[in-house]
Parts: C-alpha cells; structure tokens; sequence
C-alpha cells in the first residue's frame, strides 16, 4: 500500500482530533494578527467614538445564544466602548425575550472585569437601564420615533440608594425628550430586526449596526446609502472593533506609521482604559486555524486521491 491509499484510508477522528488540538490551542494562546478593518467597522468604531461624553445611547440587543459565537463578541465591545468614554446607555430587545437576560450576564461580566482592573463600575439607574423585552418589533420602534416618552411611559427601574423610580428621572434619561435627542442607536442581532429599525427609525436618530456574517450582507446597501453609519460584520467585525480599540485610526503612536490609516478621519483616539484585544482575538486566529486544517485535508484528500488513480491506471496497464 502507497502512502497515499494510506492517507486516503486514515480514520476520520484522527482527523477531529488533530482540529480539536489545534483549535483549543488556539484559544488558550491568542495571537494578534494584524488586520486591515473594513470601512464600515472603521466607521462604526468612528462614530461611537466621536459621541461626547456623558450623552445616551439606545441599545437594541436582539442576540440570544445560538449566536454567540459572533454576536457576544459584539456586545461585550460595545460595553467596554460605551464605558470606556463614559456614555450612558438603554438596552432592551423587540425581537425575542431571552435576548435581554444574555445582554445582562455580558453587562454583570465586564463591570467585574472593569472592578478587577479599578475602572469605574456602571450602576444600574444611574449609568444604565434595562427596559426588557417589548414584544413587537414594528410597533415598539414605530411608537419610539412617534414618541419616545409615551412608548415608554409607566416604566421605572432600580435606582443604587435602592427602591425604584420613573426611568426619566434617572440620569439617563431626564435630558432626552424624543428619540432625536440620543446621540445614536446601536442595534447589536443576528436576524432582521435590523431591517425594522432602519424602516422606521433612520430618518430620526443615527443608527450604527453589529450583526452577524450571515445578516451582514443584507444590511450593506444601508450602510452605502447612509442609513446605517457603521457596522461591524461577523467575526471579523469583532476583532476590526477590538483592533482599532488598541490601535485607533490615523494614530503613530511612536510607530513610523499608524497601524490603521483611513484618508476619511484626520484620526481617531485608541480606547484609554479597559480591555481591547477579548474574544475577538481569541476566536479570530482559531477561526484561521481550523481554515488552513480544512484547506490542507481537502488538498491531501484529493492529491492522495489523483496519486492513488494513477497508481491504479498504470497497474492495469
């Protein structure tokens, strides 16, 4: 038997083994891979970064689980931007009710990541509110650029002395009349929620997207047209966002020159405190990993496949 009717013969979880090996390896031991983000994670990345400090942001998360893989990436970033330069911000789901519980595990997580490192942890009624789950999409988004105070009316939220209070009398909130007075929305799923958003919302508040590969291409031709001011796609969007944290835009930083460069903004500051490089990291270069593995078995199998036909042709001949 040649080597290659060997190598056409190997057991299948030989194979799963060596992938299981190389990409847990890759998790344990990230590696920084220099990258050049997309222009609409650049612009994503720009335009939260050019909110002033201490202005609200509408957080419509809408990613349970099934996507995590992508889509708590995502929200983990926005957390750690958001905090970083001091924005409050509103979460809530209208597109499913588990969604608004995942939002608060991240949430309760990087607060104790930020504590760990002696950042400032964000309280609840003062920094941010939890509004839930509004259980129709259309509605709740139409009511919200109708009028934001109405659509919300009779809800509270726990406060840090303790009891509970109209959530427009929280910090949050007491400033914001109508949807226009947020500084911008983010909508952070991985279905066509984003969709319902822009139908009803972009001609009244800046709307920036995080969304996962399969529901990014469909989300691109608002973002060409300027109603959608940024997105970040995929896993790839994950690790642009956390790239450009650590590295900013148009910034040397002792460099010769800086490590992003966008002839759109004279710069953009990298993130100051905190977190940059996360899970983006940690996936991106495993997702590498498994892409090359996947790419040599499929060369092997059919080198090995050709060789041994043509062992055969010739043995018969």
């Amino acid at each position: 038997m040649t080597f290659w009717d060997k190598m056409q013969k190997v057991d299948r979880r030989i194979l799963y083994v060596i992938l299981v090996v190389f990409v847990c390896t890759g998790l344990f031991i990230p590696v920084k891979i220099p990258v050049e983000p997309d222009p609409s994670s650049k612009d994503f990345y720009a335009t939260v970064m050019a909110i002033p400090e201490g202005s609200t942001v509408l957080v419509q998360t809408d990613w349970t689980n099934s996507t995590r893989g992508e889509s708590m990436g995502h929200f983990e970033n926005l957390m750690r931007l958001l905090m970083s330069k001091k924005l409050k911000f509103v979460f809530y789901s209208a597109a499913d009710p588990v969604a608004p519980q995942v939002a608060r595990t991240v949430i309760t997580r990087i607060n104790a990541e930020r504590k760990a490192d002696g950042l400032y942890v964000y309280q609840i009624g003062k920094d941010y509110l939890d509004l839930g789950y509004f259980a129709n999409a259309e509605a709740t988004n139409t009511n919200m650029g109708t009028d934001l105070r109405q659509a919300w009316a009779n809800r509270t939220s726990k406060v840090p002395e303790g009891g509970e209070i109209d959530i427009f009398k929280t910090d949050v909130l007491k400033d914001i009349r109508k949807i226009g007075d947020c500084k911008m929305m983010v909508v952070v799923t991985a279905s066509a929620s984003i969709d319902i958003a822009i139908q009803r919302l972009a001609n009244k508040v800046p709307i920036t997207a995080m969304v996962t590969g399969v529901t990014g291409p469909g989300v691109l031709p608002f973002y060409q047209s300027g109603q959608v001011k940024g997105i970040a796609i995929g896993l790839k969007g994950v690790y642009d966002t956390e790239y450009l944290m650590a590295n900013g835009i148009n910034i040397k930083d002792g460099e010769a020159k800086p490590k992003v460069t966008w002839a759109k903004n004279s710069s953009v500051d990298k993130v100051a405190e905190g977190k940059t490089f996360a899970r983006g990291n940690q996936y991106y270069g495993t997702l590498h990993v498994a892409l090359v593995l996947l790419i040599l078995a499929v060369i092997l199998g059919n080198v090995g496949m050709f060789m041994s036909r043509r062992a055969a042709r010739k043995g018969g001949e």
